[in-house]
């Protein structure tokens, strides 16, 4: 035993002993293993400018005055190398149009009219994504938002 069972341990290091070897330093130490390299973001990080969030919107927005291909195609035609995020959200909007072609229009005519009631989720899923791209959110859409995201994001 170092020290005496009744005596404090004194301040400080312990005294080296015959037996205890003398710190090598940082020098002699093993290197640190290697860090993994961080993991990619799924989406592309940083903060969308008001205009970004403008455009995006506008991009969702303009399904509602056209049918949501037509805008969308032309706003991601114009911003898609300016903006990753008005780029994402436009792509998204246009092929959530071209599904909702492909299934609303089929569904309408085979229903004799009824299956025209599925205009309803598609639009309240747009608004959504509206009120979304004006926050500043990479919303994802039904379906189509991670296709959009691989899509502009190989």
């Amino acid at each position: 035993m170092p020290y005496p069972p009744h005596a404090p341990p004194p301040a400080g290091p312990p005294p080296a002993g015959p037996t205890d070897a003398p710190d090598p330093g940082p020098a002699h130490q093993s290197p640190r293993p290697p860090r993994a390299a961080p993991m990619a973001p799924e989406r592309p990080l940083g903060e969308p400018t008001p205009e970004e969030r403008t455009m995006a919107m506008i991009g969702h927005g303009l399904t509602f005055v056209e049918g949501g291909i037509v805008g969308p195609l032309l706003v991601y035609l114009l911003k898609r190398d300016q903006s990753e995020f008005v780029a994402f959200h436009a792509l998204q909007s246009l092929y959530f149009g071209l599904l909702a072609l492909l299934i609303i229009g089929p569904a309408t005519v085979i229903t004799c009219g009824f299956g025209a009631v599925l205009v309803v989720p598609y639009f309240i899923f747009e608004v959504i994504a509206c009120i979304e791209a004006n926050k500043g959110e990479w919303y994802e859409l039904p379906i189509v938002g991670a296709w959009a995201m691989r899509s502009h994001h190989p």
